[in-house]
Order: C-alpha cells, then structure tokens, then sequence
C-alpha cells in the first residue's frame, strides 16, 4: 500500500503487551497484531509495534519486517495497559505515521491527543461486546471506528 507521494504507508500499532509473545502474556489482541502487522509489511506498508517493557519477545527491535520499540510501562494492578498505552500514542503522534492503530478499547483512551492533532487513527474492538441494556452479547467481534482527515 502506497500513499498519494508513492511513499510507503507507515502504520503505528498499540495496544497490545507484546509482539511476539514468547511468555504466557499471548492472548488474542497478541494474536490478531502478530498476524496482522507482518501482512501489511507484505503489501509495502512500513509497520511499527510500540510493546510494553516487562512482556517477553525474546530481545527482538524486529519480527518479520515489523519494527518492534518498547514503551514505558507502570507495572501495576489496573495501569500497565493504560501507561504503555499513554506513552506509545506520545511517541506514534509524533513520530510520522499515516496511520495510527489502536487495539482494544481501554488504549483508544488515549485516541483524542492524536485526533485534535489532525493524526489518522483506527481503532479495532476485540471480542463479542455485552449490551446491559438488553442483556444480551452484542456480536460485533471486530468493530471498526475510523477517524482523522
């Protein structure tokens, strides 16, 4: 995927513990980025994962053409996902990306720093969402919100 100047589209992903998991913390969200990024490298985009510090790769700044960069992360009960996450939309924000890719929904969180700064941003849902209104599973695995100009 190419943009307008012919350039390779530079996507930031977030969100995640780590890519790759070499420890018990893979979960889904690991799953779907540690299939999705280098597939993207495959169509020509440029992919960098921003992981959590603590979360084993193996000592990997690379996997399979993506661009891994640790964040800081506050290991405590409650904060790991929503610091790493704080840190790693600073860091794709200004960091010259097309694309910002937010995974879950605690990181989107942070989604408004990017956005008032005019950045383009994705966001994908994991997992079947619970409607207490009509308490009921809202079966929406994969929920896309798309914004930025």
């Amino acid at each position: 995927m190419k943009t307008e100047k012919d350039a390779p589209l530079k996507i930031a992903m977030l969100g995640h513990k780590t890519v790759p998991a070499m420890d018990s913390s893979r979960g889904g969200i690991e799953v779907v980025v540690e299939e999705l990024a280098p597939r993207l490298v495959d169509m020509g985009c440029e992919v960098t994962c921003y992981n959590r510090t603590g979360c084993d790769n193996g000592g990997l700044s690379e996997y399979k053409g993506v661009r891994l960069k640790p964040v800081f992360t506050l290991h405590r009960k409650g904060l790991a996902a929503m610091s790493s996450s704080l840190w790693a939309t600073i860091k794709a924000t200004f960091g010259g990306y097309d694309v910002i890719h937010y995974h879950a929904e605690g990181p989107c969180f942070w989604m408004w720093f990017p956005r008032a700064l005019g950045r383009r941003c994705v966001c994908t849902i994991h997992g079947v969402l619970f409607d207490s209104r009509l308490k009921k599973n809202s079966y929406f695995p994969m929920q896309w919100a798309v914004s930025g100009t």
